[in-house]
């Protein structure tokens, strides 16, 4: 559809941005993107607010009645439930019983908390509360501070997710890519490639979110901290103070779902569910696109398949087998697992009601030919397609950061950038461009204040919100900064994702080494962040510190064995982990 055929012309923007500039002004997500879908309305109502009203309420309900929408909205509630299970049984308490007295200083309690949200990455907010609540204890107990511990939350859970392999973002971001393939006004059948295989091709290209990952790795592991976590991290070795006194830590688990059990805790309550949720939802996923049949290879399957309905099978067996070990091991009776479903679906409600208007705010802006409209100045502009990417990448980036959801960004981009991409460029540069969205709005999640995800990351590690976000800004704006940088050398025609990511990663370990130097110098602390046990016994000279005297780095620095079993384990196992990740990615080609 050409802009002139358009009745709306540059009206059509208003949807989005005035979800962008009330979310700015008043801080309430779920208002503004309403207030956006109202916009869209009261266009197509002819400027009738009772008419648009009803318009919007039909909008959101079209949007929940469709059949994968559906079935998402049922899977994320199972997740929580899911997820309080594994809580309420004592299978966190078993986890710590298992492995707490191998965790010994700071630096393993955050590469445990790194390890951990790694292999729960099949939900965000599931991540964010079993791992959060999995070393809370063992975190304070070693004097990591809480603005780390909701860091390293924060980081892994959101990036390692969206990469899946399984996971119910994977779920919405294809459900998003459907969209864009609708606006651009082709098939899957047109361009020669479905929904679920673009998505595969374009894990590569999510740059912000391999670095996001990776440096939360190399710092915990090297100890070498910048900004204000460093202020943050020697307050609570030398202070043993794990919050500032006059921090304010937001709620934790135990308010929605109560105090874990102490009867009978197990690992199987632990293991059993998460590994239920894993092989349910990719066998499922296997079956459904047909994978069974004579002829249908793997890649075949999951590119055809039901990626909404085979993650909500995982996910009810993951709070099926949650429930059937709290009952089985006699941890809780029926009544109390009643209770802890619907306690664990109260944990997802606010998820639930910033998804269904992420989804109508995307379908009110297709009403009204935003993505139309904009293909078209941009075309004229004449805007060079070698640039696109990182144009997609900021604009991801400000709107996650001003509305304060990933979800909703990706919801008001994705049916701009691929009608866009489509013609400024064509088929080609699409998974680029879907790889750099989801990353810049990963990135706007992880700076924003009234982000969901942020919010839960502080929540589950008992950290005061604000400076979990103060502190992560310099991390999140490094990846940034790095990410940025490929996307120049992009434009300038290194087009490889086979040569930019990982140069992207030494860049980037290279830049935090730097940026803790010049830090800690201009601050007078130590470079490599000492234990709490060597501060206390002398071994760090802390009059030598605060005297500015750095002539002896043993006395000044803390020292750690890096071929210790924790580190070397994090590494097989993130090893092992990206193996999987790049095998999922080979499907899509």
């Amino acid at each position: 559809m050409s802009y002139e055929a358009l009745p709306y012309g540059a009206l059509s923007l208003v949807p989005p941005l005035l979800a962008i500039a009330l979310a700015m002004y008043t801080r309430q997500v779920l208002v503004s993107l309403f207030a956006g879908v109202w916009a869209g309305a009261l266009l197509i109502a002819d400027w009738n607010p009772i008419a648009a009203t009803a318009l919007s309420m039909d909008w959101i309900v079209e949007v929940v009645r469709s059949p994968f929408d559906t079935k998402f909205l049922i899977l994320i509630m199972f997740m929580g439930a899911g997820a309080a299970f594994i809580h309420k049984s004592g299978g966190i308490i078993a986890l710590q019983n298992w492995i707490g007295h191998r965790v010994n200083t700071a630096r393993d309690s955050q590469i445990l908390t790194w390890l951990i949200g790694i292999f729960i990455f099949f939900d965000s907010y599931t991540s964010t509360i079993v791992t959060g609540n999995a070393t809370r204890e063992l975190s304070e107990e070693n004097h990591t501070s809480r603005e780390m511990h909701a860091y390293v939350l924060d980081s892994t859970t959101s990036p390692v997710t969206t990469f899946g392999p399984v996971s119910n973002w994977i779920g919405y971001q294809v459900s998003m890519i459907i969209v864009g393939f609708e606006a651009a006004e082709f098939t899957a059948e047109e361009v020669g490639l479905t929904a679920f295989g673009l998505f595969l091709q374009s894990i590569p290209w999510n740059i912000y979110c391999f670095l996001a990952f990776f440096m939360v790795g190399f710092i915990s592991i090297t100890q070498r901290f910048y900004g204000p976590m460093l202020d943050a991290e020697w307050r609570s070795r030398k202070e043993r103070k794990t919050k500032r006194d006059d921090a304010t830590p937001l709620s934790d688990i135990e308010t929605d779902v109560g105090e874990p059990s102490e009867k009978n805790p197990t690992l199987v309550n632990f293991f059993a569910p998460i590994l239920t949720l894993l092989v349910v939802g990719l066998v499922s996923m296997w079956w459904l696109g047909g994978g069974h049949q004579p002829g249908v290879d793997i890649a075949t399957a999951f590119q055809e398949t039901d990626v909404a309905l085979g993650l909500l099978y995982g996910s009810f067996a993951f709070m099926a087998v949650g429930m059937l070990g709290a009952v089985g091991f006699r941890t809780m009776d029926l009544d109390e697992a009643g209770d802890t479903i619907i306690s664990g679906f109260k944990t997802m409600m606010i998820a639930a009601a910033i998804i269904v208007l992420a989804w109508s705010i995307g379908h009110a802006a297709e009403q009204v030919g935003t993505a139309e409209f904009i293909v078209d100045v941009m075309v004229d502009s004449g805007v060079p397609g070698s640039f696109l990417p990182l144009l997609i990448f900021v604009a991801a980036m400000f709107i996650a950061f001003t509305t304060g959801t990933s979800w909703g960004t990706m919801a008001i981009l994705t049916p701009l950038a691929i009608p866009l991409g489509y013609e400024l460029v064509g088929v080609s540069i699409l998974p680029v461009l879907m790889g750099v969205l989801f990353g810049g709005a990963i990135w706007g999640d992880h700076v924003s204040p009234i982000s969901d995800t942020t919010v839960m990351s502080s929540i589950f590690a008992g950290s005061d919100h604000i400076d979990h976000v103060s502190t992560q800004i310099p991390f999140a704006m490094t990846a940034a900064g790095v990410t940025v940088f490929a996307l120049l050398l992009y434009a300038a025609g290194l087009t490889s994702a086979l040569v930019l990511l990982p140069l992207s990663v030494v860049l980037t370990a290279g830049v935090v080494v730097a940026l803790n130097k010049l830090d800690a110098r201009r601050k007078n602390l130590p470079e490599i962040m000492p234990t709490a046990k060597a501060i206390e016994n002398g071994t760090i000279d802390t009059d030598a510190i605060e005297n500015g005297n750095r002539s002896d780095a043993t006395r000044f620095n803390g020292t750690y064995d890096y071929i210790a079993s924790i580190p070397l384990t994090a590494v097989g196992v993130v090893a092992v982990y990206l193996g999987l990740v790049f095998a999922f990615v080979m499907i899509g080609l």
